[in-house]
């Protein structure tokens, strides 16, 4: 079944399966102000090196108000969090300025799906570092609930990402580097590698990921200021003392 959503649905759901086309010139006329019209996916192809990267950007295809139909590219990539069966890619979208986008991608028995599709304004001018103090001003695309991967909230500055995520699949997480106790008493696992810094503790039935390329201390930072409760509060079905009911 195909399903095409316009900018408004991509806005307020950012969810839909369709299919691509051709690629097409990337760079805007000179003054021109060039928007997302609409946005498609596609099932995301096998990679033999088993890099699921370039599948996922092809996996998307951009419509435009000027017409273009094409694809970002690995130089559009601005920021990467890679953990088990789960890729979160932030985008530059071609000929378009004030707009970048965030693909959700999980995998399934080894295969790879973007399951989700999210915009948000680029943050230019914005402070480029994102801690407990300034991440209540970055840009966000507010908490939504991804099937196969469970629940995100995502937060950008001109240079980093972060990613909370709350899921109840096994991620397979190695022990962390050290252990912190956060300002609510919790002990959390505190894990580098690959350029990416992530900050897990169980939660209920589930697991609560803080996920950046942040620095560990900014991490650790966020990860004081903004417990499950108040990342997840607006979604339907969150227990406080519990975990995220949401279904996906």
């Amino acid at each position: 079944m195909k399903r095409t959503l316009t900018l408004c649905s991509l806005l307020c759901a950012g969810l839909l399966t369709a299919c691509g086309g051709p690629s097409q010139n990337r760079t805007a006329p000179p003054g021109q102000q060039v928007s997302v019209r609409m946005a498609v996916i596609q099932d995301i192809s096998p990679q033999s090196d088993g890099n699921p990267l370039p599948g996922i950007l092809h996996s998307v295809q951009w419509q435009l108000s000027d017409g273009f139909k094409g694809y970002s590219t690995p130089h559009d990539v601005v920021n990467q969090l890679r953990l088990p069966n789960v890729e979160v890619v932030r985008v530059r979208i071609p000929r378009v300025l004030k707009t970048e986008g965030v693909l959700v991608a999980g995998n399934q028995n080894g295969t790879w799906k973007t399951d989700a599709l999210l915009l948000l304004p680029s943050p230019e001018g914005q402070s480029p570092a994102l801690d407990g103090s300034s991440l209540s001003k970055a840009q966000t695309t507010g908490p939504v609930s991804v099937p196969n991967v469970g629940d995100v909230d995502i937060y950008v500055s001109t240079d980093e990402m972060v990613c909370f995520l709350m899921t109840s699949q096994s991620l397979s997480l190695s022990k962390g580097d050290s252990r912190v106790r956060l300002a609510s008493g919790v002990q959390a696992e505190l894990q580098s590698a690959h350029g990416v810094n992530r900050l897990s503790y169980p939660y209920g039935s589930r697991t609560f990921l803080v996920v950046g390329n942040a620095a560990p201390s900014q991490l650790v930072s966020i990860a004081n200021r903004y417990t499950p409760d108040r990342v997840f509060f607006s979604l339907e079905g969150h227990e406080g003392d519990g975990h995220v009911g949401v279904g996906t």
